[in-house]
Parts: C-alpha cells; sequence; structure tokens
C-alpha cells in the first residue's frame, strides 16, 4: 500500500527516535532496493590449469580422528629440473615438486628425496568437467622401497562447497586406488588449489578445509577481458 506525502513524513518524524528515518524516507521517495548481487554461474568446465606464483598460500584446518591442525601449503619457486619446470611448494619442512599441470612428481627434505611417482600423480586432468575420468598406473618409490600403484579418478560432480575461507563453486574429485586408499577433493578455480579434501589411508581417515588463501601480487596483471562496448565498430 503506497502512503501519501504528508503522512509519510510524518511517520519518518515519529520513527526518529528508533534510527528508521532514512529508510522510511528513501522508501517514500520511491527508489527501490537493488536486489542482491546474483551468484556466480556453475560450473561446465575448465579448459586449463591456474598460474600459480611464488608467495601463492593456502591454509586448511585438518581433522584426523582426534587429532585436529592447521597446514601451510605456500609455493616457494619454479625450478627447472632435467628440462622440466616445476612448482616447489613447502608443507611443513617437506618441499613438494607439481608440473604446470598440477601433477605431483615427487618431495625432498633437506636437498634429499623423501618420495616420487614415476610419472607424476595427476591429481588433476585437463580440461576439467563433469563425466570425466582417467587411470593413472605408476612406479611409487621411497628411500629404501618401490611399489607399484594404480588409481582411477572421476569428475562426480559440480557443487558450492562452504569452508571456513567461504563458499566456492567446485568440482568434487574422486580417486580410488588399489591399496585401501581412496580421495575426495573439491577443486575450486578462484581458489586454484583444492578447498575441501577427504581422504582415506587404510584406517585412517583425514580431512582438510580451507581457512583462507592469499595471491601473491602479479607485477604484469592479466588483460581485462574485451566487452562488446568496448569493440571498435
Amino acid at each position: 500500500m503506497m502512503m501519501t506525502s504528508r503522512n509519510c513524513v510524518h511517520t519518518a518524524l515519529k520513527a526518529a527516535s528508533f534510527g528508521v528515518t532514512a529508510f522510511l524516507l528513501v522508501s517514500c521517495a520511491g527508489r527501490e532496493v537493488a536486489p542482491p548481487a546474483s551468484a556466480p554461474p556453475p560450473l561446465t568446465r575448465v579448459d586449463s590449469p591456474p598460474e600459480w606464483r611464488p608467495g601463492d598460500r593456502w591454509v586448511y584446518d585438518w581433522t584426523s580422528g582426534n587429532n585436529t591442525g592447521t597446514k601451510t601449503v605456500e609455493v616457494l619457486e619454479i625450478r627447472e629440473v632435467n628440462t622440466i619446470r616445476y612448482y616447489v611448494m613447502r608443507i611443513g619442512d617437506i618441499d613438494h615438486y607439481y608440473t604446470f599441470e598440477l601433477q605431483w612428481s615427487g618431495s625432498l627434505r633437506d636437498g634429499r628425496v623423501e618420495a616420487r611417482m614415476v610419472p607424476p600423480h595427476p591429481w588433476l586432468v585437463w580440461p576439467l568437467e563433469v563425466g570425466k575420468r582417467w587411470v593413472h598406473r605408476g612406479s611409487y618409490e621411497e628411500r629404501d622401497t618401490k611399489s607399484q600403484q594404480d588409481a582411477t579418478f572421476a569428475v562426480v560432480t559440480a557443487e558450492v562447497v562452504a569452508v571456513p575461507a567461504g563458499r566456492f563453486h567446485a568440482f568434487k574429485v574422486v580417486r580410488e586406488g588399489s591399496r585401501r586408499d581412496s580421495d575426495q577433493y573439491w577443486y575450486a578455480p578462484e581458489a586454484r588449489w583444492y578447498v575441501r579434501w577427504i581422504g582415506r589411508r587404510g584406517d585412517v581417515e583425514f580431512e582438510e578445509r580451507l581457512r583462507m588463501h592469499d595471491t601473491a601480487p602479479r607485477l604484469i596483471p592479466k588483460s581485462a577481458p574485451e566487452t562488446p562496448a568496448s569493440k571498435t565498430q
């Protein structure tokens, strides 16, 4: 029901003591409250891996049984080994090597190899989209042991995931291994890495949830996409 101009002002003056005068005056003037911003469209496909830079950092809360803690993952540098370029990521006191496709190749502690996978473990395969499947068969090597490991992967859905860092549109990937191990992890393009991870190794289950993520400064930011209005006629 519309209020007349006189009734509107009278009501606003009566309501002044309650701090709602501004709201009433705006409503009387006929101005509409803008609707909330629409949510981003659901994920359909991501064609290529994100770009990481030294200084990019992710912090996760983790739980395993009754144990809890925090894990920090940071990109230290980009290093070339045998003509292949890797992201070097620090987790605790261990450096992990990931290909530019975000496939895990190995880890070092104090300059010595802790473990490696040949060929690299394909946590993600591009383009990424619901229904995509892939298989990996590799040799997992530690300092004194070597074992064959097989795994199958599938992108099962795209959904919104709520974690301490916020709400993210993410692809859910399921991995099943041949050694009583499995993983469910949610890759979010906005975070440029996983935002949630549930894993099982034998009888031990753990979970990680993203608490925060920092993006290192880009000296040369990506160009903004061209819009129809900016095109020359």
